[in-house]
């Protein structure tokens, strides 16, 4: 029977996700935007911890250097050029909070309640679910998220529902950005991304050019070695699942990562190079103001996104 319990993370609650037979486990943080803090799968009859969360209150509240660890990026993944954009004829202005830039959205640390909890000989999930309620007026709309984690064996998938509770359409983009570790370096890593992945040309501040590089540099598993990644890859849209590769072979292990009404890919590689950052989007950086993949939800209207994880 798997189980579905609560323990205190620095004063805040953290929910556990177990299979007690095979030890895989999961924990979210409610209060963060239900952050995606912990992912522990079994291969080979072995447990790999494979999410690298933020371990103190302090970094996972953007105190020190804020890496967004885990973090569900809404109502926009990535950045929005200069926090500027005009919607239904008119102009806003987001907060600038990774200068000239709006980075990851407004809902990384918005508090989330629990709305199912559920456990089975087979399963567990927990549903969370939060209004964004024009808290900001750059974004002055009013949405819900759910938020739906599912634990089975070897395999983990998280599902996000938004709804527009507005009564005017409203400009959505929505993202995750789970660091994956294999306990390796990230130089004795190699990545594959998904056949037909086009890789955007990005300005030197990481806004779209509206151009795409000519080649796909990781089509086939690529030795990371010393690359900087912090690339971002529009997907081929004919196809319904995709799936992004990291391979360990001192470990035997390959961490695949599949998503589903997520056209886009963020990776990115942290300067301490213990992990790497791939990103399920549903839009291009700077989507506001470029377009590529925004979502416009009419009133009542709703959209779902899925990305999983499984060990091979």
């Amino acid at each position: 029977m798997y189980t579905i319990t609560t323990t205190d993370f620095f004063g805040i609650e953290k929910i556990k996700l177990l299979n007690p037979r095979s030890g895989e486990y999961l924990a979210v943080i409610p209060a963060f935007g239900g952050n995606l803090n912990e992912l522990a799968l079994l291969k080979d009859g072995k447990l790999h911890s494979i999410i690298a969360g933020d371990e103190t209150l302090e970094s996972l509240s953007g105190n020190t250097t804020n890496f967004y660890r885990g973090a569900k990026l809404s109502p926009f993944p990535n950045r929005i050029n200069r926090g500027k954009y005009e919607f239904g004829g008119k102009e806003y202005q987001l907060e600038t909070n990774a200068p000239p830039h709006a980075l990851h959205g407004l809902c990384w640390n918005l508090p989330f309640a629990v709305k199912e909890q559920l456990a089975t000989n087979s399963s567990a999930k927990l549903v969370l679910t939060a209004v964004y309620k024009s808290l900001h007026k750059g974004y002055p709309f009013t949405y819900q998220i759910e938020i739906e984690y599912v634990l089975e064996q070897s395999n983990f998938k998280c599902t996000t529902r938004i709804a527009n509770k507005c009564e005017q359409p409203i400009p959505i983009g929505d993202g995750w950005h789970p660091y994956f570790t294999t306990g390796s370096k990230t130089n004795n890593l190699k990545i594959q991304l998904p056949q037909g992945a086009k890789q955007l040309e990005l300005s030197e501040s990481l806004i779209p050019t509206g151009n795409y590089l000519q080649r796909n540099q990781f089509s086939s598993p690529t030795l990371l070695y010393t690359t900087q990644l912090d690339h971002c890859f529009e997907l081929d849209k004919t196809d319904g699942i995709v799936e992004t590769r990291l391979l360990d072979q001192s470990k035997n292990i390959c961490i695949v990562i599949w998503q589903q009404g997520y056209g886009f890919i963020q990776a990115y590689t942290p300067p301490d190079r213990q992990s790497i950052a791939i990103e399920p989007m549903t839009c291009a950086p700077d989507a506001f103001n470029n377009k590529n993949g925004l979502i416009i939800l009419k009133p009542k209207e709703s959209a779902e996104f899925c990305f999983g994880v499984r060990l091979e």
